[in-house]
């Protein structure tokens, strides 16, 4: 009987030996390391200016035909930094002696000049689409036809300063 109690004990711690022998204990690891990369670009700065406004009622011919109510739909977008203010400017792409163009209450230049019709002191609205009006009056044509104007926009930012950390 004590041999065999004696050979189970001897085969038990074998097969225990053998069994712990297998087993890898992997090494606690307590530390690591993130690296994160930022990188710092320019910014964009956008105008989107509608393509086409139409006036609502063609006119009669005469001496002084005026026509008013067309509305310019424009949107800045700014992704450049602290930004402080921006003016929109307008000009004629062609002269015509007989035409007035009005954006809003400011006449556009009739040789070409670019006129500032919009000054902004920021561009931190709640919504950044835009309209404005556009007039235009004709005094003493003697044709009957469609006119075309066609306007030049510009957008010119004001100050900007960079974001400091």
């Amino acid at each position: 009987m004590k041999k065999i109690i004696l050979s189970a004990m001897l085969c038990g711690g074998m097969l225990l030996g053998v069994a712990n022998s297998g087993v890898a204990h992997a090494a606690d690891k307590l530390t690591g390391t993130t690296t994160a990369t930022a990188t710092v670009a320019k910014g964009d700065v956008t105008l989107d200016v509608g393509n086409t406004a139409s006036f609502a009622n063609p006119q009669p011919l005469s001496a002084d035909v005026k026509f008013d109510g067309a509305s310019v739909g424009y949107t800045v977008t700014d992704y450049s930094g602290d930004t402080n203010g921006y003016t929109l400017s307008a000009k004629l792409t062609d002269t015509d002696a007989t035409r007035t163009v009005m954006i809003g209450d400011t006449p556009l230049d009739p040789e070409g000049g670019a006129t500032k019709v919009v000054t902004k002191d920021t561009d931190k609205t709640t919504n950044p689409k835009e309209n404005l009006s556009l007039s235009v009056e004709y005094k003493g044509i003697t044709e009957v036809k469609d006119y075309t104007t066609t306007i030049e926009w510009d957008l010119q930012k004001a100050q900007t300063q960079q974001f400091k950390e």
